[in-house]
């Protein structure tokens, strides 16, 4: 077979989707994505070659050339027809897993999802130069778009959420997700109910990053741990000074549990306690109690059996006895 170089191959390029190099890339062995750019370099200039001379341009086997190809196709990134291999257009595979050919609507139908899909694709937009500095991998846009359709947030709050975890170094799938169904458990769904939210919710940071520093966890509270901080600051209304208090019940423990904590501090709420004097008197009068309780219930030592009584002829048969 003969084979020709275009006269300009010193200033052509190969062009590599995007998507093959965020999403896919990273986890094939490095031989099958040697053998995918040599493909896609053949295909560009509709050259045609034999295993064993793309085996030897590689520097493979030709069973490592096989073994590459036939994982190519369980990844479904090529398809091997009756002349070789044809490549999948991976921008095309992509966009039909974000988007279904609908083949007619009304017209009240259509001007609503235009509008509506604006919204959404200037907000996905907008979080990718934000958050992903514009190179937001392929599989984001379906998270985002899950996220969207399962808790019903609306794009301020959707930018919100992903700015909290950016803040916090956390952007990753999981920790988004529990901070969004978090979020949800609030009923925030508007940046109006987010605004109500993160009044109370600054507090509680603020407590949580006392709260770590106090128990020296040299790392920030899980989402789980801040709903107990949300609790104890705005539903039991408690500060500082009474959560230190609990706290210190937990010096000395191997593994500190913030659901021990939580018991301690719903005690203290269910007996009505506001402060730490509240917190201070309700301690010294159980600590009081446990030892009046302690003081009734100790055995004594001495004259604690009841005495016998001897009549007057006991002992006279003593004194006889004796003095016989």
């Amino acid at each position: 077979m003969e084979f020709s170089a275009p006269r300009d191959m010193l200033f052509s390029d190969t062009i590599v989707p995007d998507v093959f190099i965020c999403d896919i890339m990273p986890s094939l062995p490095s031989d099958c994505v040697k053998v995918y750019i040599y493909g896609l370099f053949l295909c560009k200039h509709n050259k045609k070659a034999a295993p064993e001379e793309i085996a030897e341009k590689l520097g493979f086997s030709t069973d490592t050339l096989n073994a590459a190809l036939i994982h190519l196709e369980n990844e479904n990134l090529i398809i091997r027809t009756q002349k070789g291999y044809t490549f999948i257009d991976l921008k095309e595979r992509e966009l039909s897993r974000f988007y279904r050919r609908k083949y007619a609507s009304s017209p009240d139908e259509a001007l609503s999802n235009t509008q509506f899909n604006q919204r959404r694709n200037q907000c996905i937009q907008s979080m990718n130069q934000m958050f992903f500095q514009g190179a937001m991998p392929g599989d984001w846009y379906t998270y985002i778009d899950n996220l969207f359709n399962q808790y019903r947030f609306n794009e301020d709050v959707m930018i919100s959420l992903f700015q909290y975890c950016y803040n916090r170094d956390a952007m990753n799938k999981k920790y988004i997700g529990q901070v969004a169904s978090s979020w949800a458990k609030k009923n925030i769904t508007s940046h109006l109910e987010l605004e109500k939210y993160m009044e109370s919710f600054q507090k509680t940071r603020e407590l949580s990053y006392k709260i770590a520093k106090a128990l020296r966890l040299h790392r920030s509270l899980t989402v789980f741990e801040e709903e107990y901080v949300d609790i104890w600051a705005n539903q039991y209304g408690y500060d500082m000074d009474v959560i230190e208090m609990a706290l210190q019940r937990t010096s000395g423990k191997s593994n500190l549990s913030f659901r021990y904590i939580h018991k301690i501090i719903s005690d203290w709420h269910k007996e009505g306690l506001k402060s730490k004097d509240d917190v201070l008197n309700y301690l010294a009068s159980k600590q009081s109690s446990a030892k009046a309780e302690a003081a009734v219930s100790k055995v004594p030592q001495s004259n604690n059996f009841k005495q016998r009584r001897y009549s007057d002829e006991f002992y006279e048969k003593i004194k006889k006895s004796t003095f016989k």
